[in-house]
């Protein structure tokens, strides 16, 4: 049965805060509104259990997403026990030490639709810095959830700067009231202080209830879309779904039988290991399965004297392990119609953080301090100045180290080398290799391939790139060498936009150039470090121009640019993605493709793919499936990106633990010494550290900062700091 919703007030919110014994410690304050219900929609009590339902039977979540909703009346309805981290946003949630206290304001706060006005407000106002208040945090610890995940929650009416110049005023009104002498009471117990203890007591045996055993996801985000559509059809499940049900309740959106018909298709690394966790495991006895039962079978079934033509794809690195589960999807079935063998590489690249989350957190943070109301391509020099500060070189420095750990002698994909290579040795030139690579995945074949290549299996026929992000040193390094007849890869083909579409595209809407150019100015540990997907760095580099055929003697070259937007849609050479995303989804792209490994002519027939297009940017800046371990660690930290990717280990991730701080400013000197600013300099340090996932920095100001005072804390910061 679903708790007892109780609806409480501000004031009554108050003595509970004081009163709960918080095991957990706050540092953030999320705001996110319903969207469904819309303020007329809802209906008290019998909403809230129909959110209940929701996040318990169909997230399969231990409780109801959100610490607190907020109704259009103002009333204030409990939710999950506030020593549980919510279910907030992507790498968000912080975990059972530390993290956010999350609401849910009931409405449609996008702009043209519900009011954020009158009491609900007022409401939202009051939680806000009372939870700000109790914890010693900075009215800037309030996060909307559009600044964590591409989505417009709480509501494109609501304006950040405005609402926290507000929750500004309230704190202020609050510090005031708390200086102010209060009148006697009537009584030493009134009616009303009895009632309201009574309340606070019914309320903290609600939020400590014990709750069924689980465990929920670190990915875990609040969603209504499909939660609107059981509203507004009053079809409210009452009872939890059978297994099977469950079971197909995946990220993906996939089922059983789904991955269970890619899984010879499939090999899924995290970290560049076999994934053990997640919606998608793989082992090395699936890995023997393709190569001892589902390739001898499908090349039993071929027509004698054809060859079993092997594809091996790899997505790019910007893709959660469900994402890559969809794409595979998409294109399994039409690779095998057209009588290729597709194996997707599936690799979880274990970012700490996407770059679309570190896109929208530098536009958020520079809109919040009203920096300018214009965002276009003249911002772009801040913005990568921006990410750089974020540490985004090092994310990405993190992302291609999975790829190297997938290709050495412990990795997933060095192991799929090795069994390759004896199966090839096994049924000799009955077999024919090619590969395709989007984005980062040209990365991941560059030590694939070469580790492939020195198990001695056959060259391969073809290798594709799809805007590659490689480095062109790194390509030369590692892949130009083996291109070329009889040096291990026999062609190359790269499809890539041309100069003008590369900088009309943009990245998540804010970086007004392709994910290619943000490489280039600002992802290297180099600023302008030549891409090779990139036409300036292509005709840049004469060994790279005479291999693709743009250099004196284009009859030499063992490889081919293809430029999009192509003039041709059709045929083995046509592209027509206008964003770096797209690539993998744009019909022609993926016809050429296929014409290139089947060996077909332009006009000869294939069966067709057909994609929805050129998938905008928006669709990678928040598709990271967190692994389990990251609970442990506060995702709302950009330092916390510094510790944990470079190294995405489980090792390294568990070993990062709190963060403390010590800040102190002295303005009143004796003898007429006094300065001005450092008291000032000091909290804004603290309020700075703790929007950076610090516990609450002790300041000792004025008065306070003796010098025992000072050598007694920083005593206790070094008696405090042990292993963990």
């Amino acid at each position: 049965m679903p708790p007892p919703f109780k609806r409480i007030d501000l004031i009554e919110f108050e003595t509970l805060l004081a009163r709960f014994d918080f095991r957990r410690r706050i540092n953030a304050v999320h705001m996110h509104h319903t969207w469904r219900p819309s303020r007329s929609q809802f209906k008290g009590h019998d909403t809230l259990v129909a959110i209940w339902q929701f996040h318990t039977v169909t997230n399969q979540w231990r409780d109801i997403a959100q610490h607190l909703t907020i109704d259009p009346e103002g009333g204030l309805w409990l939710g999950r026990d506030w020593n549980l981290a919510p279910a907030s946003a992507s790498g968000h949630n912080g975990n059972d030490e530390a993290g956010p206290f999350m609401f849910e304001t009931v409405g449609d706060f996008d702009a043209g639709h519900d009011p954020l006005d009158g009491a609900q407000r007022q409401a939202v106002l009051g939680v806000i810095a009372r939870v700000q208040r109790r914890f010693g945090l900075s009215p800037e610890t309030l996060m909307f959830h559009r600044a964590m995940a591409p989505k417009t929650c709480p509501g494109t009416g609501v304006d950040y700067a405005q609402l926290v110049a507000e929750v500004r005023e309230t704190r202020e009104a609050l510090e005031q009231a708390s200086r102010s002498p209060r009148a006697p009471a009537d009584s030493p117990f009134p009616e009303e202080a009895l009632a309201r203890n009574q309340a606070v007591d019914e309320a903290i045996a609600l939020l400590t209830r014990k709750l069924p055993a689980g465990h929920e996801p670190a990915d875990a985000e609040s969603d209504h879309q499909e939660f609107a559509g059981r509203l507004e059809t009053q079809i409210v499940p009452t009872a939890r779904p059978s297994p099977a049900a469950a079971r197909q309740a995946r990220e993906s959106g996939l089922g059983a039988a789904q991955l269970s018909a890619l899984r010879p298709h499939l090999v899924n690394l995290s970290c560049g290991k076999f994934s053990s966790e997640g919606e998608y495991k793989s082992t090395a006895g699936d890995v023997d399965a393709i190569f001892n039962q589902h390739l001898p079978a499908w090349l039993n079934q071929l027509p004698e004297g054809e060859k079993l033509r092997l594809l091996f794809y790899a997505h790019g690195g910007l893709v959660s392990e469900s994402e890559g589960l969809k794409i595979a999807h998409k294109h399994v079935g039409w690779w095998k119609e057209n009588g290729v063998y597709p194996i997707y590489f599936v690799w979880e690249t274990g970012l700490f953080e996407t770059l679309g989350s570190l896109l929208s957190r530098c536009r958020s943070r520079a809109l919040a301090r009203d920096v300018r109301d214009l965002w276009d391509h003249t911002t772009d020099p801040l913005i990568e100045e921006a990410v750089r500060a974020l540490q985004a070189p090092r994310i990405w420095a993190g992302m291609k180290r999975s790829a190297e750990i997938a290709a050495a002698p412990e990795g997933g994909a060095r192991y799929v080398a090795a069994r390759l290579s004896e199966f090839c040795a096994k049924y000799g030139d009955r077999v024919e290799l090619h590969a395709c690579g989007h984005s980062a995945g040209s990365i991941f074949h560059a030590h694939f391939l070469p580790a492939a290549l020195d198990h001695r299996v056959p060259d391969f026929k073809s290798l594709h790139f799809l805007a590659p992000a490689i480095r062109v040193d790194t390509f030369r390094e590692r892949l130009l060498p083996r291109i070329g007849k009889g040096r291990g890869v026999d062609s190359l083909s790269l499809f890539t936009m041309n100069r003008d579409y590369e900088r009309d595209d943009n990245c998540a809407g804010i970086y007004r150039k392709s994910l290619l150019y943000l490489i280039y100015e600002a992802l290297e540990d180099e600023r302008k470090t030549d891409i090779l997907g990139l036409e300036i760095s292509l005709r840049a580099d004469p060994a790279l121009a005479d291999l693709l055929g743009l250099g004196a003697d284009p009859a030499l070259a063992a490889g081919e640019v293809i430029w999009s937007v192509s003039a041709a849609d059709a045929g083995c050479s046509a592209s027509t993605s206008e964003s770096h995303g797209g690539f993998d989804d744009d019909a022609p792209t993926m016809n050429s493709v296929a014409r290139r490994v089947l060996g077909r002519e332009d006009a000869d027939a294939i069966v067709e793919y057909t994609g929805e297009g050129s998938r905008a940017l928006i669709e990678w800046q928040d598709q990271v499936d967190w692994p389990g371990v990251l609970r442990r660690v506060s995702a709302s930290s950009a330092h916390s990106v510094v510790a944990t990717a470079a190294l995405p280990t489980q090792a390294t991730v568990a070993s990062v633990g709190s963060r403390r701080a010590l800040c102190v400013g002295i303005d009143r000197y004796p003898g007429g010494n006094e300065l001005s600013g450092c008291v000032a300099d000091a909290r804004l340090w603290a309020d700075t550290l703790s929007t950076l996932g610090f516990e609450t920095p002790v300041l000792l100001l004025d008065g306070e900062a003796s010098r025992a005072a000072i050598l007694d804390r920083l005593g206790a910061l070094l008696a405090e700091s042990v292993a963990g």
